[in-house]
């Protein structure tokens, strides 16, 4: 009997599908549009949360062990735990997402002239399109065998992309120099490719003190804002209050869905109408 069960799952490892890993939602979206169905993607942050504070789950991490490639994108996280997955995991090839990707440096704290690198490269669709060509390079060295499959599913997504980004300027085409506030400070690339200006309530990662919002209230006054975007898994406590003072509603945006295309161009049409 017990040879039975084994022949069983002998067989059934023939048939499972590789392993890959990425960090978020989105990234598992430009990985299933290169590779379809031939692979299982695992998560490492799941939706509906910050990726600036992860917590490993077990079962994430077991995944991450029998994966083939681990594709990364820059967070605070990575640069923590990568050299840690290296020497865990001895046969697990990391790919960098940020490669080819021209990196903003940002000046998170209004009292410091400390900068980090922006990791949120995953927003603007024609930064996509380095970051597909990557994956589809990965995904052809590590498969040879579906290397052409790969490479005809990247022509069909690169096209895909110059039509998200033709739709979403279209829809901002009149909103140059718009100031939009957001709770985290995800959409620096965005706002750069479509001509916008992100003012952020989150300072380092953490809710303003009460002198950083009244300065921001004083702020949004000024600018005449009327809407503050919030993400899920983020506190609103702070864009909650900034609304009540400015008269402005609270609307939210998510930045880590996995349905990264229709999120974003419903992103923008937010923008466009707010």
């Amino acid at each position: 009997m017990r040879s039975i069960f084994l022949l069983f799952f002998s067989i059934l490892s023939l048939f499972a599908k590789p392993i890959v890993s990425v960090s978020i939602p989105p990234q598992a979206f430009f990985v299933e549009k290169i590779a379809k169905d031939k692979l299982e993607i695992n998560i490492i942050v799941p939706p509906n949360t910050d990726e600036h504070n992860v917590d490993f789950k077990p079962e994430i991490m077991a995944k991450l062990e029998k994966s083939d490639i681990y594709f990364t994108t820059g967070l605070e996280f990575e640069k923590i735990m990568l050299d840690k997955f290296k020497s865990l995991f001895k046969n697990l090839e990391i790919v960098d997402l940020t490669r080819g990707v021209k990196i903003i440096q940002e000046r998170h704290s209004h009292e410091h002239s400390h900068h980090e690198n922006e990791p949120h490269i995953w927003l603007d669709p024609i930064l996509v399109k380095t970051q597909a060509q990557t994956i589809a390079d990965a995904l052809s060295a590590k498969y040879p065998q579906e290397k052409v499959f790969f490479e005809a599913n990247l022509e069909e997504f690169q096209k895909e992309l110059d039509s998200l980004n033709a739709e979403i300027l279209e829809l901002l085409k009149d909103k140059k120099g718009k100031k939009f506030i957001v709770y985290h400070p995800s959409w620096t690339y965005f706002a750069l490719r479509y001509n916008l200006v992100q003012i952020p309530v989150e300072i380092e990662g953490k809710e303003p003190k009460i002198k950083d919002l009244k300065a921001l209230i004083e702020k949004a006054k000024k600018e005449a804002v009327k809407t503050i975007f919030v993400q899920k898994g983020f506190p609103q406590n702070a864009a909650k209050t900034l609304a009540k003072e400015i008269g402005a509603k609270v609307l939210e945006i998510d930045h880590l869905s996995r349905n990264w295309d229709k999120e974003l161009l419903k992103s923008a049409q937010i923008l466009s109408e707010n």
